[in-house]
């Protein structure tokens, strides 16, 4: 899997990280004069631009060895957005990008503590453990982040889960009537083009869920409500057919990286 790699730290980028998103508006004037406008999403392209300043030798090499690997623009790469969600609709559960337990039931409309009601209520109707989850197509080596806005109306508890091809991590939290944004740092460190993360919820268990979020380094940040898209670039690819870099020491270099996604 090519992938733009992460720093040493687990982080996404060094910042600033500048993002930019432009948009095509196709115009057709009619023989009479008049105009039909309409929107070309094929023609949206999104651009960010990386400043690496600092970056060790290591991780130079590892982006280096990635621009060779696609030969500059010619080639795809996945990119994980660095100020973005990973998931898809992060607040609508009954998607079907979203791999719910059968006996998952969801309820949405509830109240959240933004004072809107854009909450989901979960019910596990089974008689075992069940889940809602989604699978990212993000590599098993990579540092993420999971968290959710979570409480409960009867003293249910919840479980943050991640797993991979060739591990998991699951941490419990116990959950009371107020809204609570719980959140699991996830290092698998395993060979793995995809990754499921999602919410565990015991048998019988009630609990609602207000803006699920998944981001590519080892600390939380503010909540980015998605939609259709996420911030999984399957297709994206260098913005430049040249690499420049500066060199402050033997361990020590400085880059501004631009990348493209359709």
């Amino acid at each position: 899997m090519l992938v733009f790699p992460q720093l040493t730290t687990g982080a996404a980028a060094l910042y600033p990280v500048a993002r930019k998103y432009t948009a095509r508006t196709v115009v057709n004037t009619l023989g009479d004069g008049s105009t039909v406008v309409f929107s070309d999403p094929d023609g949206a392209v999104r651009e960010w631009e990386v400043r690496a300043i600092g970056l060790t030798l290591a991780e130079w090499t590892a982006i280096e060895a990635l621009f060779q690997s696609v030969s500059g623009r010619l080639g795809a790469f996945t990119f994980l957005d660095p100020v973005g969600n990973l998931l898809l609709r992060s607040e609508e559960f009954d998607h079907p990008e979203w791999n719910n337990s059968p006996l998952i039931q969801l309820t949405p409309g509830i109240g959240d503590p933004f004072g809107s009601s854009r909450a989901t209520r979960v019910v596990n109707g089974a008689q075992a453990a069940g889940s809602v989850s989604q699978m990212l197509a993000t590599p098993g080596t990579f540092h993420y982040v999971l968290s959710v806005w979570a409480r409960t109306t009867g003293g249910s508890n919840v479980a943050l889960t991640a797993t991979g091809a060739s591990g998991s991590a699951m941490r419990s939290f116990g959950l009371t009537a107020q809204w609570r944004r719980i959140s699991m740092e996830v290092g698998l460190g395993v060979s793995s083009d995809s990754m499921v993360f999602g919410a565990q919820l015991e048998a019988g268990a009630s609990v609602d869920l207000l803006g699920m979020q998944v981001e590519a380094q080892p600390g939380v940040s503010d909540y980015r409500k998605t939609g259709a898209s996420g911030g999984v670039y399957g297709e994206a690819r260098f913005a430049q057919d040249q690499l420049s870099v500066t060199a402050r020491g033997t361990d020590l270099f400085d880059a501004v990286i631009r990348i493209v996604a359709r």
